[in-house]
């Protein structure tokens, strides 16, 4: 197939390899680089996938820039990097891929969405769950009526790690549940009421308990969400009137 797009996947840690394996047999995708600011990485994934040597691998992103017709990225590197990554990604011309969280920042994710705009480039969050076929069968449901009025939802995420160090696990894990009940009531949440727990980094928040909110109509929802225990993280829920 021709005009195929051009890409650079960023980060080919533990999410970024998978990125990067269903890129290479993707018919519509011409991986053209990758980057990891660890030179043992770019070398395992060159062996693990047998990469072309047409593939530039590079621990630099200013690299990158001279990549000749590189359409899009897709990064995959930790959250506290992505504001920069791709704001000068957006503002090269790229399309741009992020995984989740877009930003820690609600403030910089506004901004990345009107530069977007403004560059017209598709700048899209991997919300991989709501592509699983259970997910969208869920939603179909939903959005068919056949549960009628739905007045609350609960959700339980309870993992042994992994542990993070830049993010905690609202960030981490409720954000999927979030997701998932925002796309299924079609809103989003009005009010918000959380509360974490910290277990084993002094700082980042590992788990939890509480936590309501609501978006236009009426009904509540419940995440409870644990990197070890099953403990309970209740950050967001949708209520409407």
């Amino acid at each position: 197939m021709t005009n195929k797009i051009k890409i650079a996947v960023i980060g080919v840690g533990r999410w970024g390899v998978h990125l990067l394996r269903n890129f290479l047999a993707h018919p519509q995708a011409n991986v053209v680089a990758v980057l990891d600011p660890t030179l043992e990485r770019l070398l395992a994934v060159k062996q693990q996938f047998n990469l072309d040597e047409n593939i530039v691998l590079t621990t630099e992103w200013q690299a990158l820039k001279q990549v000749p017709g590189l359409t899009g990225v897709a990064i995959a590197t930790p959250a506290i990097t992505h504001y920069a990554l791709i704001r000068d990604a957006l503002q090269q011309g790229y399309h741009v891929l992020a995984e989740k969280p877009l930003t820690l920042n609600p403030i910089e994710c506004q901004e990345l969405c009107h530069l977007a705009e403004q560059q017209h480039s598709i700048l899209m969050v991997d919300h991989t769950y709501l592509f699983h076929p259970a997910v969208e069968r869920g939603q179909a449901i939903v959005q068919a009526g056949k549960l009628g009025d739905l007045r609350y939802g609960y959700a339980t995420r309870t993992h042994l790690g992994p542990v993070r160090q830049d993010v905690d696990v609202l960030w981490d894990l409720a954000i999927h549940d979030i997701a998932i009940f925002n796309t299924w009531l079609g809103q989003l949440p009005v009010k918000v009421q959380a509360t974490g727990t910290v277990w084993l980094q002094g700082r980042v928040e590992e788990g939890g308990s509480g936590g309501r909110g609501g978006t236009s109509r009426s009904s509540l929802g419940d995440v409870d969400i644990s990197r070890w225990l099953s403990g309970i993280y209740s950050p967001v829920l949708a209520e409407s009137r």
